[in-house]
């Protein structure tokens, strides 16, 4: 049941946040190999709020 529960919020955070997956994503894989601590960090904290707004039900 919790594997189930797992699928289901991951599943909902990916449709719920693809642009922002793909503007941290994109931003990191351009900056290979020379990546850094805090490098896309605009990005990461767009991508973590709307994560956490997906786990409260707030989308």
């Amino acid at each position: 049941m919790k594997e189930r529960n797992s699928t289901s919020t991951l599943k909902r955070i990916l449709v719920n946040c693809s642009a922002q997956v793909k503007e941290y994503g994109g931003c990191v894989a351009a900056k290979v190999p020379e990546v850094e601590r805090d490098m896309c960090l605009k990005e990461f904290l767009a991508l973590k709020t709307c994560m956490l707004k997906t786990l409260q039900g707030k989308v």
